[in-house]
C-alpha cells in the first residue's frame, strides 16, 4: 500500500480520536459527565449555543469545521477553533505513531499517548483524573502486555509506581490524590519496571522544579497543592518514546 495513503488513514484515525477526546474534555470540564457518564459519553454532537444536533457531514474530522467555516449552520454563532486544532494535533499524533513505533504496537500506543494528554489536560484545569480515561489506559495497557508477553516486567512497573505514590497519599495531607495514584499504575503496568524508572524520575523531578516555582512566585507558600497528572504524561511519553534510549546512555556511564 502506498505509503501516502497509510499516513492519510492514520490522520482521520487520529483525528476521529482527537474529536471524541476533546468533546470528552468539554464535558468533563462542564459537569456534564459527572452528572450523568453514560448520557456525556453517547450524546450527539450538538450546538452549545443553540443545542441543534450537528448533521453527520460536518462532523468529518477536521473537513467538517472547514465546510460550516467554524459556525453552526442553525443559528451562525462560532465554534471553538480548539475542536479542529485538537483533531489536526492528534492526526499529527497518529502519523508520528508510524514513526516512532512498529506492528499492532502503533494504534495501542497512539491512543495511550493521546489519552494521557487528555488526563494532563483535565487534571490541569479541574485537579481531578477521570476513571474512564484511566480505564482506556489500563485497558490499552493489558493489550501490550499480551503482545509483548513480558507479564512479570510490567506487573513490576505497576507495583513500583503504585509503592511510590500511595505512600504519600496515606501519610502527607494534601499530597498525591487517588487519581494520580490509578494514572501512575496504569503507566507502570504498561512500560515495564526500566521504562517507568524512567518515567518515575522525569515526572517528579519536573513535578517538583514546577511546585517549587509555583509554591515562591504564585502561592507564596510551600504547602501549594499542584496537579501531578500532567509531570505522569510528561515521564511517560519520554519513557515510551525515549526510554530504551535513555537507559543506555545511563548505562554506558557505569
Amino acid at each position: 500500500m502506498d505509503i501516502s495513503i497509510i499516513y492519510l488513514f492514520a490522520f482521520l484515525f487520529g483525528a476521529s480520536w482527537g474529536s471524541f477526546l476533546y468533546t470528552f474534555i468539554i464535558r468533563y470540564i462542564n459537569g456534564m459527565y459527572a452528572k450523568n457518564p453514560f448520557r456525556a459519553l453517547t450524546y450527539p454532537s450538538h450546538c452549545l449555543y443553540c443545542k441543534q444536533k450537528i448533521k453527520p457531514v460536518y462532523l468529518i474530522p477536521v473537513f467538517g469545521y472547514f465546510l460550516t467555516k467554524g459556525r453552526c449552520s442553525v443559528c451562525g454563532k462560532p465554534f471553538s477553533f480548539l475542536y479542529v486544532a485538537a483533531e489536526i494535533a492528534c492526526g499529527f499524533v497518529a502519523i508520528a505513531s508510524i514513526f516512532f513505533f512498529k506492528g499492532a504496537i502503533v494504534p495501542l500506543y497512539f491512543i495511550i499517548i493521546t489519552t494521557s494528554i487528555c488526563i494532563a489536560i483535565i487534571d490541569f484545569i479541574t485537579m481531578e483524573i477521570p476513571n474512564f480515561l484511566v480505564g482506556i489506559f489500563f485497558v490499552t495497557g493489558i493489550i501490550v502486555c499480551f503482545l509483548d508477553s513480558q507479564w512479570f516486567a510490567h506487573i513490576q512497573g505497576l507495583l513500583l509506581m503504585v509503592a511510590v505514590f500511595i505512600v504519600p497519599l496515606i501519610l502527607v495531607k494534601g499530597g498525591f490524590g487517588g487519581g494520580d495514584v490509578k494514572f501512575a499504575g496504569a503507566i507502570g503496568f504498561t512500560l515495564g519496571l526500566h521504562e517507568t524508572i524512567v518515567a518515575l524520575e522525569i515526572a517528579l523531578v519536573t513535578g517538583a522544579l514546577y511546585g517549587i516555582g509555583y509554591a515562591v512566585f504564585k502561592s507564596k507558600t510551600l504547602k501549594a497543592h499542584i496537579p501531578f497528572g500532567p509531570f505522569l504524561t510528561l515521564g511517560f511519553i519520554t519513557a515510551l518514546v525515549f526510554g530504551k534510549d535513555i537507559i543506555q546512555i545511563y548505562f554506558s556511564f557505569l
